[in-house]
């Protein structure tokens, strides 16, 4: 595989899933211990670790590549312990059994906004890697995460805009993955800048800033795409879907898709299906 352009092959140690007790944390002395990496991912709960030059806030979605030779202390909140993943692997030159050398991670935080996704894939890999015939996916979903993963943290970096705050930058991105997922069910713009404790011009201001469309323009958007699923998928009648997709009137549904397409979409679901 290769990894911020470099080809090497992964090897997995040891692996777990685990809700931290009551009293856990994660002492001076642990870190010394570390030999390989650590992919570290909060699934649940709160707590604070300290590295060599940053106090992170851990709550669901942070992601830790730990290295050998770096601070890591960590301590959970008394009323929220702590779900985390942790896979301790090691990346080895192509085809021998040799530690890749001059390889520098290209993260050591990461708030990742795929929460299923990469939860899903390292609860899939704790799995596999007990099981002996399963050594080979294990090895490959772990490549693919940690290809993921790297991916994302380069895309955030392209995609973050100049002066948006960390904490308002997360909230519309919250709301994006909200309408994304549920389109037919988004209230109105007003109803969603309240909710996020906005007033309904800066709302719109910022969702414009984060995102590089109007809160309206963006949830339109995603009612389409869902709209092109479910002609895609589903033997819902063009009007049904218009309906269960919040448009009042079928014939204002199928000239916003044409313009937004290029097809009505009869003529879009037509082209999907052999005659």
């Amino acid at each position: 595989m290769k990894l911020a352009g470099q080809s090497c092959d992964v090897r997995l140690n040891r692996v777990g899933r685990v809700r931290c007790e009551p009293g856990w944390h994660l002492g001076r002395g642990w870190a010394q211990g570390l030999i390989d990496y650590d992919l570290w991912f909060v699934w649940e709960g709160r707590g604070r670790m300290q590295l060599a030059r940053e106090e992170l806030d851990l709550r669901p979605g942070v992601c830790v590549w730990m290295r050998p030779g770096h601070r890591y202390e960590a301590e959970q909140d008394l009323t929220e312990r702590l779900g985390v993943n942790f896979i301790h692997f090691q990346l080895l030159q192509p085809g021998h059994d040799l530690p890749l050398s001059g390889f520098n991670p290209p993260f050591e935080t990461l708030r990742t906004r795929q929460i299923g996704l990469i939860d899903g894939l390292m609860r899939r890999i704790i799995e596999l890697n007990g099981a002996p015939t399963a050594h080979e996916a294990a090895t490959a979903l772990m490549g693919g995460l940690l290809a993921e993963l790297v991916r994302e943290h380069a895309a955030a970096h392209l995609r973050r805009p100049p002066g948006t705050d960390e904490r308002h930058r997360e909230a519309i991105l919250r709301l994006t993955a909200r309408i994304r997922e549920s389109p037919a069910q988004v209230p109105s713009v007003a109803e969603l800048a309240r909710g996020a404790g906005y007033s309904a011009d800066y709302f719109s201001r910022l969702f414009l800033q984060v995102t590089g469309q109007r809160p309206q323009a963006f949830i339109i958007q995603a009612k389409l795409e869902r709209a092109r699923l479910l002609l895609a998928e589903s033997d819902l009648t063009v009007g049904m879907i218009a309906e269960v997709l919040g448009f009042d009137d079928i014939f204002y549904f199928s000239r916003l898709f044409r313009q937004k397409t290029g097809q009505p979409p009869t003529e879009f679901r037509r082209g999907l299906r052999p005659a």
